[in-house]
C-alpha cells in the first residue's frame, strides 16, 4: 500500500462520522437497488416461465374484452364450431367451473371443471392411473343411479389417498330456468388420478377435478363457458389459429368481439409490458438513490477540504503536487463508495435470501443470486461509482488548487 494510499484510508477511519453517513448511504442504495431489480428480474422470469410452461401452442378465450362485458356468452356449441372451421387445431376444449361441496373431503369447496378429454392433450396432463376419458359434446342426460366420472389432479388426489373406483358424495348446487337454485345430491366416481403438473401463474393446475361438461351443464342449468382453450397443431399455426377463432366467433357473436383471445405470445407481451411500466418507476427511484449517494461524497469530501486546509498546505510545502492532493480525495471517494457498494451487496443478498424462505408469497419469485440479474444491475453499480466519482472530482480539484501559503494561512 502506498503512502498516499495509507494516508487516505488514515483519513477514512479517523472521521469516522462522515465516513459512516458515506457509507451508509450507498448500502441503502445498492440493497434498495437490489431488492427492486431482484423483484422485477425475478417475477419476469418466473411468470414467462408459467406461461411458457403451458405449452407453446395453447390459445384461450374467455368472456368479457377491455371495452366491456360481454354480450354474448361462451357456449360449449360455440366450442365445437370452432374445432370445425379453424384449420390447424388439434384440440377444443371448453371450461366452465362450479363449486362442488364434497363431505368426504372435510366439506370444503372443491372446484370442479366441466370439461372433456380434449384438455388432456392441450395442457399436456399425464395420468398416473386410470383414465381421462370423458363424454363429449352436447348435454348430457345425468341419472342420479348414475355415477359421474371425476379425473382428479395431483394435489387433490394425493393429500387425500384417492383411488381409482373409489365413490365420493357430493353436493352441487345449480340455478333453475326459473332463476331459483336447486340442490342435487351426486355420487361421483373416481375415474382418474393425473400426474403433477404445476401451476400457470396464479392457477393451480394441480388443483382441478374434472367432469362431463355435458353432466355439469345439466345440473346447474347453465350453458355458459368460463374459458374455451384451444391448441394448435404446430408453434407457427399459433398466430393464423388465434385470428381465426377471432373471425369465427365474432360472426357468431353478430359482429361483436366481446370477447378476449390470448395465446403464448401475447401473454408474454403483456407480461413484458407489465414488467416494462413497472421497471421505468423503479428505474426512477434508483436514479434518484444514485444522485443522492454521489452527492453524499460530494458533501463530506467539500467538508474535509475545508477542514483540512493545513494539511493540505503542509503537504504542498513538502513538495506534494496538485495531482497528489486531487488522488488523495478521489481516493477517499473511492474507498468510502466501494466499500458501501460491497457490503450493501452482502447485506443484499442476505435479505433477499431471508426473504425468500421465511416471507413467502411474491417474495417467493426473487432472484436472489445478483450474477443471474443479467448485465443491468452490474450497469448500475457502475454507473453508481462513476457518477460518485464525477461528483468527487470538483472537491479533489479545489483542493488541488489550493496553494500551501493560502492554505496555511487560512487554518
Amino acid at each position: 500500500m502506498t503512502s498516499r494510499t495509507r494516508l487516505a484510508f488514515g483519513h477514512i477511519r479517523r472521521q469516522k462520522v462522515r465516513s459512516s453517513f458515506v457509507v451508509a448511504t450507498f448500502v441503502a442504495a445498492v440493497v434498495v437497488t437490489l431488492l427492486l431489480t431482484s423483484a422485477v428480474v425475478g417475477n419476469e422470469d418466473f411468470f414467462l416461465s408459467e406461461v411458457q410452461g403451458l405449452g407453446i401452442n395453447w390459445i384461450y378465450v374467455s368472456p368479457g374484452s377491455v371495452s366491456g362485458p360481454a354480450l354474448y356468452p361462451l357456449t360449449q356449441a360455440q366450442g365445437q364450431v370452432v374445432a370445425e372451421r379453424v384449420s390447424n387445431l388439434s384440440a377444443v376444449a371448453p371450461l366452465q367451473f362450479a363449486g362442488m361441496a364434497v363431505p368426504a373431503w372435510g366439506g370444503g369447496e372443491l372446484e370442479v371443471v366441466g370439461t372433456n378429454s380434449s384438455l388432456a392433450q392441450i395442457f399436456e396432463y399425464r395420468v398416473a392411473a386410470g383414465s381421462f376419458l370423458l363424454p363429449g359434446q352436447g348435454n348430457l342426460s345425468w341419472n342420479a343411479s348414475q355415477p359421474i366420472p371425476l379425473v382428479v389432479g395431483y394435489g387433490l388426489w394425493s393429500p387425500h389417498n384417492l383411488s381409482v373406483g373409489q365413490f365420493l358424495e357430493a353436493t352441487i348446487t345449480g340455478a333453475s330456468p326459473t332463476g331459483s337454485f336447486s340442490t342435487h345430491q351426486v355420487t361421483l366416481e373416481v375415474q382418474g388420478l393425473l400426474e403433477p403438473r404445476g401451476s400457470f401463474g396464479p392457477v393451480d393446475l394441480d388443483g382441478a377435478a374434472f367432469v362431463p361438461l355435458g353432466i355439469l351443464e345439466n345440473l346447474t342449468g347453465s350453458s355458459a363457458l368460463d374459458y374455451l382453450f384451444a391448441s394448435a397443431r404446430s408453434a407457427t399455426d399459433v398466430a393464423g389459429a388465434t385470428d381465426q377463432i377471432v373471425a369465427v366467433l365474432t360472426q357468431l357473436h353478430d359482429g361483436h368481439r366481446d370477447f378476449t383471445v390470448a395465446n403464448e405470445q401475447s401473454w408474454a407481451s403483456f407480461v413484458e409490458d407489465a414488467i416494462g411500466q413497472f421497471s421505468s418507476i423503479i428505474t426512477l427511484v434508483e436514479t434518484t438513490l444514485l444522485l443522492l449517494s454521489a452527492f453524499s461524497v460530494f458533501v463530506v469530501l467539500s467538508m474535509a477540504v475545508k477542514d483540512r486546509k493545513r494539511e493540505i498546505g503542509v503537504l504542498r510545502a513538502l513538495g506534494a503536487q496538485r495531482s497528489d492532493i486531487m488522488a488523495l480525495f478521489l481516493l477517499e471517494a473511492s474507498g468510502m463508495s466501494l466499500g458501501g457498494i460491497a457490503v450493501g451487496l452482502l447485506l443484499g443478498t442476505w435479505v433477499l435470501q431471508e426473504l425468500r424462505a421465511h416471507a413467502g408469497g411474491f417474495y417467493t419469485y426473487l432472484e436472489t443470486n445478483p450474477v443471474a440479474l443479467g448485465v443491468y444491475f452490474p450497469e448500475l453499480l457502475g454507473a453508481l461509482f462513476a457518477v460518485t466519482f464525477l461528483f468527487s472530482l470538483v472537491p479533489a480539484y479545489q483542493a488541488s488548487r489550493l496553494e500551501a501559503v493560502e492554505a496555511l494561512r487560512s487554518s
